[in-house]
């Protein structure tokens, strides 16, 4: 391979994860892929052999642009200002993805523009290629590590969610209700979104892991439970079946798991999504978008957890 592609997803976690699905069809092409993005998400990717990482800070992306220079093809995977300045200041081949930014703007008003939507499906659509999935590489090394202190077979909990109206607030309720029957509990995340959890038997490694590390968990774990954020999306990118919670945001804006990546569970309000991200409080007060029984997932987690049986 001597062409060279550089992917520019500069954040959040789960979009940053979602790029992986490019890696091979990119390959396929002849083509060396680079990731462009910010700390610390270029972690991830520190045991893959099919990328090269460019982790550039915010403050610093416009003075390393000699770093950025002279690839084959650019993958704009932001479409935004900053990436609009920088094909400017670079030039070159350019290619980027359908982000229907308008309708999902109108999604959050009208129910007619709620249709189908894949940001993994829009991102193989920039270079014209279908049917490729997210994946992160972690090395044999590491998950023997992880197996040898954590175990393996567990239930992870991924309480974390940047917004409010994206956290699923029943998540204690359903650590006892999955130790009840039996499932041994381990929560992930950053530090401070597992809160709660003291009268459980769960296993806390909130952060206390480095980001790879919480991927290695999470691909140990015969099911993760998580909000609409990053970690889902690192579930289903090490090939664990999830369960994915959705509150205030609704999978046409394009971050559902697909059928064979687990279970979406959305009460489907007529204001489901009141927001692209989770931002600010429930104009209604009441957050009954994830007013879900504990006992629902429950049952959603047994029934994945049986299929590996």
């Amino acid at each position: 391979m001597d062409k060279r592609a550089l992917l520019i997803r500069f954040s959040s976690l789960g979009d940053v994860v979602l790029t992986s699905c490019l890696f091979e069809p990119l390959i396929k092409r002849g083509y060396k892929p680079y990731l462009l993005t910010h700390p610390p998400y270029g972690e991830l990717f520190l045991e893959d052999p099919r990328v090269e990482v460019i982790q550039i800070r915010k403050d610093e992306l416009f003075n390393r642009l000699d770093l950025l220079r002279g690839f084959d093809l650019y993958l704009d995977l932001h479409k935004n200002l900053k990436t609009l300045v920088l094909r400017l200041l670079l030039r070159g081949s350019w290619k980027s993805y359908p982000k229907e930014s308008l309708r999902r703007r109108l999604a959050l008003r009208f129910p007619i523009f709620r249709k189908p939507y894949s940001v993994v499906s829009a991102y193989l659509k920039a270079i014209g290629e279908e049917g490729y999935r997210p994946s992160l590489l972690i090395s044999e090394e590491r998950l023997e590590m992880l197996k040898k202190n954590y175990g393996e077979g567990f239930v992870a909990l991924g309480p974390g969610a940047r917004y409010k109206k994206k956290r699923y607030p029943f998540f204690r309720e359903l650590a006892l209700g999955l130790e009840r029957e039996g499932f041994r509990v381990v929560l992930v995340g950053s530090s401070g979104e597992c809160e709660g959890f003291e009268k459980t038997n769960a296993q806390n490694l909130c952060g206390k892991l480095s980001l790879l590390d919480t991927a290695g968990i999470i691909k140990l774990a015969k099911v993760f439970v998580g909000n609409d954020s990053g970690l889902l999306h690192v579930a289903r990118a090490v090939g664990t079946k999830a369960v994915q919670i959705y509150g205030a945001t609704h999978p046409t804006l394009g971050f559902s798991l697909l059928p064979e990546e687990g279970k979406v569970i959305i009460k489907n309000l007529p204001c489901q999504p009141c927001t692209l991200h989770g931002k600010g409080e429930c104009k209604y007060g009441t957050y009954e978008c994830l007013q879900i029984p504990p006992e629902e997932v429950l049952k959603e987690v047994r029934a994945l957890a049986s299929q590996g049986d």
